[in-house]
């Protein structure tokens, strides 16, 4: 298996067929990304479309000392916020989903007692901005570190923190909201 540097070469240079392999471990990541964005698996297809577009026109841009990974998944969440900006879907960014919100592979058995949970974290998910819900899916859902998300999201470590504390009290908040109005109006 090659390098990925050894691949963007290749790339660079013209050797075409090497960008599948260098875009083939992070494909499931980029769809995953710009699903949680948008909630929608076929506006997620369309944004990764786009973003694989990009990401091989501007190949030449990467700075080699840079993370790929990072700078991929910026280009995702880029994607994403053009996606949501044409079609003026802020305040209703995330749908029913089919799978599981925080892992890739779906277990029925692991998966089903942390369902209900889940479903509330993604119905929570709606009073977030954009870049709130960018930083909470890239820091806490995709486990990328603070600086490596100020990185993706060209925004300063300060302003990364403040928008995922913001983020993770929103959620909370709305949470609770959730819980409580199930229950009656008894706190959960």
């Amino acid at each position: 298996m090659k390098k990925e540097e050894d691949l963007i070469i290749e790339v660079l240079e013209g050797q075409n067929d090497s960008f599948e392999p260098l875009l083939r471990p992070y494909r499931q990541g980029m769809l995953n990304m710009a699903y949680r964005m948008t909630g929608n698996i076929e506006e997620a297809k369309e944004i990764c479309q786009e973003a694989t577009i990009k990401i091989f026109k501007y190949l030449g841009s990467f700075r080699r000392e840079k993370s790929f990974k990072n700078w991929l998944y910026k280009t995702v969440v880029n994607c994403s916020y053009d996606f949501l900006k044409k079609k003026s879907r802020y305040n209703a960014l995330i749908a029913e989903q089919k799978k599981s919100f925080f892992n890739d592979s779906y277990n029925p058995e692991k998966n089903y007692s942390n369902m209900e949970i889940k479903e509330k974290i993604q119905n929570c998910l709606r009073v977030l901005s954009p870049k709130e819900k960018a930083v909470f899916l890239l820091r806490d859902a995709e486990g990328f570190s603070i600086i490596e998300t100020s990185q993706i999201l060209g925004s300063s470590s300060n302003s990364i923190r403040t928008h995922l504390s913001r983020a993770r009290q929103k959620l909370r908040t709305e949470y609770l909201r959730q819980s409580n109005s199930e229950n009656g109006g008894i706190l959960a």
